[in-house]
């Protein structure tokens, strides 16, 4: 028989340090995948960031711009309608031509056109005919008639449509068949 003086109660868990290197390996573990995981992150980011993404070219863009001020026009938002057909002209020269545009005046970027070689003297009468009537109304308050509106739509849709380059006429006529 056993005695009540035999039971022992039962001992506490006894503590097993780790040693140092254990810790150690465990967080350069840690940091290895967490590197990994970045750069595979950063891998991808960059992968999708350099996949060319299917852009219009100048012609269609400024067309679609066009077309968009148009609607402002029929709305009666005369200033709008003219702020976004001067606008849409100027991105077009930026990209067609690469010619500064935007961030000049007219009267600078009319003087830095005449001593450019890449349009034709037709094309700088039209544009600066153009550009100074939208310059009325969107800085000397003048307010154009409907007729009139319509005479600056289709004097920057003709504008367009005659700076396309040969090989934008020759890549439309060849998707159109």
């Amino acid at each position: 028989m056993i005695g009540t003086n035999d039971i022992r109660d039962i001992k506490p868990d006894v503590a097993i340090p780790l040693p140092w290197w254990v810790w150690a390996i465990a967080a350069a573990v840690i940091v290895l995948v967490a590197v990994a995981a970045w750069l595979i992150w950063r891998k991808k980011k960059l992968e999708a960031e350099s996949r060319p993404v299917p852009r219009k070219n100048a012609v269609e863009e400024a067309r679609e711009r066009l077309q968009l001020a148009r609607q402002l026009m029929l709305a009666g938002e005369v200033e709008a309608f003219y702020v976004a057909v001067s606008d849409t002209i100027r991105h077009y020269l930026e990209r067609q031509f690469r010619l500064r545009a935007a961030e000049q005046t007219t009267e600078e970027f009319l003087q830095d056109m005449a001593r450019s070689p890449r349009m034709l003297p037709s094309h700088k009468e039209l544009l600066a005919e153009f550009l100074s009537h939208c310059d009325l109304v969107k800085f000397a308050r003048y307010r154009p008639g409907p007729a009139e509106m319509e005479a600056t739509f289709a004097s920057a849709n003709r504008f367009v449509d005659e700076t396309v380059p040969r090989e934008t006429l020759a890549l439309e006529g060849a998707g159109a068949k």
